[in-house]
Order: structure tokens, then C-alpha cells, then sequence
């Protein structure tokens, strides 16, 4: 389903004007798909509007931004040529934050109620058991998940592109998703299977760097026709920078605040997540730290003032500080990497620039 489009950018593009591009594009698909559910029932279509509110609510539209980014590097065919498939990367990332909510327990997004939240509240005065009205609130939450991940392969066919090219889009979409879904359920284990869990770094590659971005990265070269050696490099480019947000998002996750984040900033406190930042706190830290902390991490009925008391121990062990180098290294690497590929300076500067945006935020 081609949607209407109006607006044209030919130079370089800017985060700013790609969410308002992408976002004229997306609108019009969750009205339509509004009004299709209603054919079926109000209460469908309820749904669908519950979607459509959490994607309204907040985000950067930062993995749209890159599958341009890349594709106007190497090639320069107007950007509504590729609208679809970039749109296709917010829908699947939109997918995995309603999921991951769901694993995480958080009602919570962008500030406002996610789709469980706003689901929750819905089922109030229809299910009197607390337990049955956040199972069937969940529910709803992972059925809004599956329809973004379907709506996400629909649009990589609407791209302007070669039949061979739009499949080859929807493999790497089909990876992204088998990687995340693997780096998830790793790092829901990870919270009680301490003995045999993965690596922190390892789940960060494989939950974040997937397809927040080498799959925007790799999705921009094939469209552009960037060359083979660049397609590796900005794969490279996109672990690097993965890892990296991922661990920003680790401290952010513990530190930051929450009326910028717009998310719960005591939850992977609470719910025990041994991000690399624990493991960093394990390596550092000394007994008596470690003794208090493990009577605060994983504690579900947690106080505020736990919930600081844990925060000061991180940062006096010095496992947040570690964690800032590490981050600063792979951005360093992220640099470096950019310098290889075989585009404009101006388009690298660009790059350089998103670099910075993803691994320097504070939300």
C-alpha cells in the first residue's frame, strides 16, 4: 500500500526533517489500518488506535534515519524511492519495544501508558482478577507487537526497487528478528541463569546492534548499491555502534532521568538485569559493596532510596566509569570505521555526526 508523499530532500538529510518525512508516511498507514479493523470490530480497531497513540507518543525515528542516511551516500535517487523500507525499520523497532515491555514488566513508554498500560486500564471494570486483567492486558500488547512486525514486511514491497532487492530487504528484516529474539530470551535468562549466562556484550550485539543497526545499514547499501567492501564495513559500523548504545542505554537505564527518558529508570534495578554494567560493578567493587548490593539488585519491593543507594555504589566501585570508556572506545572505533568507506567527506561527516547523536544521548 503506496502512501501519498509530498515532500522531497535532496541534500543531506537531517534527523529533523527525516521524522517528519517518515512520520507523513507511517500516519496515513495507521488511519487506514484503523479503519480496516473496524470492518471487523470496534474493539480491533481499539487496538490498532492503541498502536498508533505509542508511536505519537515519542521517538527519534533514528532507524529510519540511517537506512537514508546510508542509501543517500551511495546513491542519488530521490528518497521516496526507499520511504517504505525505511518506515518498515520504526515499525519493526516499535514491535520490539512492546515486546520488550512485556519482558521487562514496564507499563511505561515514551511517558506515557504503554500498550499493557493502556490496556490495563481498559480491562479495569471488565476482569475483577488482577492476575487474569494483566494476562489478557499483555496479550493484547504481544498481538500490537505481531501486527508491527507484519506491517514491517509489507512495506519492504512497496519499496521502488528491484523485485530481487526487495527480498533481499526482507532477509535482513527476517534476520534482525531472529538475532533480537535470541539476544532477548539470553537476556531474560540472565537474570536467574547466572551460572551458564552469555556475555553482556554478547546479548548487546545480538539485541540491540541487529536491528537498530546493521539492519538499517544494510538495508540503506542494498538500495543504494553501495559496494561490496562498504556493505562489511558499515556492518562492522553497526555492531560497533549497537554494543556502544546498548551500553549508553544500560546507564541510562540506571541513571538516568525520567521525565526525559520517559521511562521507568529503577526497573533493571528492580528486575535484577545483569546488563555490563553489573559486570563491571563485580569486577571492581569491594566485598562490603558487593554484600549491600545484592540485598538491593533483583529486590522487587525496592525503595527510592534503595533504588539511589544502588546507583552510588555503582558509581563509587567505578563500574560506571568503566562503562563510559568502554563506550568511548567503541565510539572511537565507530570513527575509524567511517574513514574507510569509499563515500563523500560530507556524507562521512554526516556519519560522524550520527555517531555522536546515538552514543553521547542522555535518553
Amino acid at each position: 500500500m503506496k502512501q501519498p508523499v509530498t515532500t522531497s530532500v535532496n541534500s543531506v538529510l537531517k534527523p529533523s526533517e527525516s521524522k517528519r518525512l517518515i512520520d507523513a508516511y507511517v500516519e496515513p498507514l495507521f488511519t487506514q489500518k484503523i479503519e480496516e479493523a473496524k470492518q471487523l470490530d470496534s474493539s480491533y480497531a481499539t487496538l490498532w488506535q492503541s498502536i498508533q497513540q505509542l508511536y505519537q507518543a515519542g521517538g527519534k525515528r533514528l532507524r529510519s534515519y540511517m537506512t537514508f542516511l546510508v542509501f543517500q551516500a551511495y546513491s542519488e535517487r530521490p528518497l521516496e524511492t526507499i520511504l517504505p523500507a525505511a518506515a518498515a525499520q520504526e515499525l519493526l523497532h516499535l514491535a520490539m519495544l512492546v515486546h520488550d515491555d512485556i519482558i521487562d514488566r514496564d507499563s511505561i513508554r515514551y511517558g506515557v501508558q504503554n500498550i499493557t498500560g493502556q490496556y490495563r486500564d481498559r480491562y479495569q471494570h471488565m476482569v475483577d482478577n488482577k492476575t487474569d486483567r494483566e494476562h489478557f492486558a499483555e496479550s493484547a500488547a504481544v498481538l500490537a507487537g505481531d501486527l508491527l512486525l507484519t506491517e514491517a514486511f509489507i512495506l519492504t514491497t512497496e519499496t521502488n526497487t528491484t523485485a530481487e532487492r526487495i527480498i533481499e530487504s526482507q532477509k535482513i528484516l527476517a534476520k534482525a528478528i531472529f538475532t533480537v529474539i535470541g539476544g532477548e530470551l539470553l537476556d531474560t535468562e540472565a537474570s536467574f541463569n547466572t551460572a551458564g549466562a552469555a556475555h553482556p556484550l554478547v546479548i548487546a550485539e545480538q539485541k540491540t546492534a541487529s536491528y537498530s543497526f546493521v539492519a538499517p545499514f544494510t538495508m540503506g547499501a542494498i538500495f543504494g548499491g553501495a559496494p561490496t567492501e562498504d556493505r562489511e564495513i558499515l556492518q562492522k559500523l553497526g555492531q560497533h555502534m549497537g554494543i556502544a548504545y546498548q551500553l549508553r542505554d544500560d546507564i541510562i537505564g540506571v541513571f538516568g532521568n525520567e521525565h526525559s527518558t520517559g521511562k521507568s529508570a529503577d526497573g533493571d534495578v528492580r528486575e535484577g538485569k545483569r546488563t555490563v554494567l553489573i559486570t563491571e560493578f563485580e569486577r571492581l567493587a569491594n566485598e562490603a559493596q558487593k554484600q549491600t548490593f545484592s540485598s538491593l539488585f533483583g529486590n522487587q519491593s525496592i525503595t527510592s532510596d534503595g533504588i539511589d543507594q544502588a546507583r552510588e555504589l555503582l558509581t563509587e566501585s567505578g563500574a560506571k566509569a568503566a562503562l563510559e570508556e568502554t563506550i568511548h572506545s567503541y565510539t572511537e572505533t565507530s570513527f575509524q570505521l567511517i574513514e574507510k568507506l569509499s563515500i563523500s567527506e560530507t556524507h562521512k561527516a554526516t556519519f560522524r555526526d550520527l555517531v555522536t547523536l546515538c552514543l553521547q544521548r542522555e535518553q
